[in-house]
């Protein structure tokens, strides 16, 4: 049995309560000695954690639970979920061989996805933003463009004159693999998720502020009464003042989604349908067939992919893989029938996807990277 397995097969054995004490403290050594980047969440946030990890157990492991264990498997689940432990688990030092460590290593693994775009100016010339250094990368009229560190593209008025009678357009471009964050003439922040598109106005003549986006974005609108801010989205079209908000919109989703964090929000379809207005926690979803509905949902899950986390709950096996296929920049591929199971959890973004992979094989589904002829894809079967 190779070390892989045997890993797996040891937590899986801790999780359920059914280990050995030598090997519940094997289990809880290695985790002490887990060097983990960034701050750890305190005792205290694991253990507020602890009643919404309970309800992302699966039913048929939970009745096995002595109620010592639940606590613990519960409290090692918490910490999974919070700080991406379960990541680490299978690149950490390991009591096995050198050669069992060595086997555990893909040579074909996926680097997470980083800051990158392509800016389109009115006139088509692109720019590689990821192959610039960070300051001036063009003049748009009246407007500087500067990168600045960490992947954020800025618009600063550096000559004031009459508004063009012409609205002149912009067009900010990540791949899949990318993210970029834009800062707009008017003040606006948006994060642009990978694969997306976003085409807006600097300059012109214009009542509105109307950018078309397709993919994913986040929001933060600044104030103008006397200029709305518009999102335009494969038909939809979202309308505030000043607030946050988040808008799913790929072509490959079935719906778009529009998640309110703070303010007010107008959403409307394509046609004559009565808008709806959002509040704060309430998602809007929309179906290309004019049909619109609201819930109330969980913001941090809605906007998670900002913050540098993947955070599914109770997602079906294809929306999960469509959001890796686009951050890893890889095709997923399926054998034999699409698995009918959900997905729950959270694991930061900037992993392999080899770690990430690893953790849906407790959900009994085998997921390999394969290279073929130099074109990488993930294989997803059920076990």
């Amino acid at each position: 049995m190779d070390a892989h397995k045997k890993r797996e097969q040891l937590l899986h054995k801790y999780l359920s309560g059914t280990c050995t004490p030598e090997e519940r403290l094997q289990v809880e050594q290695w985790y002490r000695q887990l060097d983990l980047p960034g701050e750890l969440p305190s005792m205290e946030q694991m253990e507020n954690d602890l009643a919404d990890v309970r309800e992302r157990l699966p039913r048929k492991r939970a009745h096995r639970l002595a109620p010592w264990y639940r606590y613990v498997a519960a409290a090692a689940i918490a910490a999974v979920m919070a700080i991406g432990v379960y990541v680490y688990f299978f690149q950490s030092e390991w009591s096995g061989t050198e050669s069992e460590v060595a086997a555990t290593s893909l040579p074909d693994d996926l680097a997470p996805g980083g800051n990158r775009a392509i800016l389109q100016l009115a006139d088509g010339t692109e720019i590689v933003l990821d192959e610039r250094p960070d300051g001036t990368v063009a003049q748009e009229g009246e407007h500087a463009i500067y990168k600045h560190a960490d992947g954020e593209l800025v618009y600063q008025l550096e000559a004031s004159g009459a508004d063009r009678e012409v609205p002149v357009f912009n067009r900010l471009q990540t791949p899949r693999g990318g993210q970029y964050h834009l800062v707009l003439p008017d003040g606006t922040h948006v994060w642009l998720n990978a694969a997306s598109t976003l085409t807006y106005a600097i300059s012109g003549a214009t009542q509105e502020r109307l950018v078309q986006l397709e993919g994913e974005a986040y929001f933060e609108v600044a104030g103008d009464p006397d200029r709305p801010f518009r999102v335009a989205s494969r038909g939809q079209m979202v309308e505030v003042l000043g607030t946050h908000f988040n808008v799913n919109s790929y072509p490959d989703e079935p719906l778009i989604r529009t998640t309110l964090v703070e303010g007010a929000v107008k959403v409307s379809g394509s046609t004559d349908q009565r808008p709806v207005v959002l509040a704060p926690g309430e998602q809007a979803l929309w179906a290309e067939d004019n049909q619109l509905a609201i819930r109330k949902v969980d913001v941090a899950q809605a906007v998670a992919w900002k913050n540098g986390k993947f955070n599914f709950s109770h997602s079906d096996v294809a929306t999960v893989m469509r959001e890796l296929s686009r951050w890893y920049n890889v095709d997923v591929v399926f054998e034999g029938e699409k698995p009918d199971i959900t997905l729950s959890g959270e694991v930061y973004r900037n992993t392999n996807a080899s770690n990430v992979l690893d953790i849906l094989a407790f959900y009994d589904l085998d997921c390999r990277i394969v290279n073929q002829q130099g074109v990488k894809q993930i294989i997803v079967r059920k076990k």
